[in-house]
């Protein structure tokens, strides 16, 4: 059967002549690797389409055995690459990207990280000196992700107090909907991520 995802792609490699090797995450499948042929191919009509740090929409069939499948259709949604443009963001994008594919469950659907994912990314690759007073910072963007996937895994435990449970809530909700964080003090960023990082560190997972 011939179906459509939606795929960030978090890691690339050369794959025979013009082929590439994608790895990145999917809301419908969660980890997923692809075969997309022609990807390398450059001409005067058309550039290549998939790349690190991209949003795509493929095409493929879902009824043939194994992990690495073939993409029959390719079309770009969004490009994150602006990420490279700044070192820290950069760097930022390489611990999120590891976090998923260490982490990701495969043929797991995951529609609250991917969309927590995607909005980290748009915000890390937002062009510098841009007027957002909503733009996350690096440490708000490293909070929304680690909390979407704890929460869409039954890993985030409830607040102490129902003001709490509210604000992790409204923060998963910020994450898949791309809209304005909670407020709060900004030390409370730094003491939330080492929560989480506490919460991650409980449940083996990698960092």
């Amino acid at each position: 059967m011939i179906v459509t995802t939606q795929l960030l792609v978090l890691e690339k490699r050369p794959y025979r002549e013009s082929a590439l090797i994608v790895r990145g995450i999917s809301p419908d499948y969660g980890r997923m690797s692809f075969v997309i042929h022609g990807a390398q191919k450059i001409s005067e009509k058309s550039m290549p389409v998939a790349d690190l740090y991209r949003e795509l929409n493929i095409e493929f069939k879902d009824d043939i055995p194994g992990d690495l499948h073939n993409a029959d259709r390719v079309e770009l949604l969004n490009d994150f690459s602006g990420v490279a443009d700044v070192v820290n963001n950069y760097k930022m994008a390489v611990k999120i990207g590891n976090f998923l594919l260490r982490n990701m469950p495969d043929n797991v659907p995951q529609p609250y990280t991917y969309d927590a994912s995607v909005s980290v990314f748009r915000h890390l690759s937002a062009e510098e000196g841009t007027e957002d007073p909503y733009r996350w910072s690096l440490v708000q963007c490293s909070v929304v992700l680690k909390c979407a996937y704890l929460y869409e895994n039954g890993l985030l435990p409830e607040g102490a107090t129902a003001e709490q449970n509210d604000f992790l809530e409204n923060l998963v909700a910020s994450g898949i909907d791309d809209s304005p964080l909670p407020e709060c003090r900004p030390e409370y960023w730094l003491s939330l991520n080492k929560w989480m990082n506490s919460l991650l560190e409980f449940h083996h997972l990698e960092r």
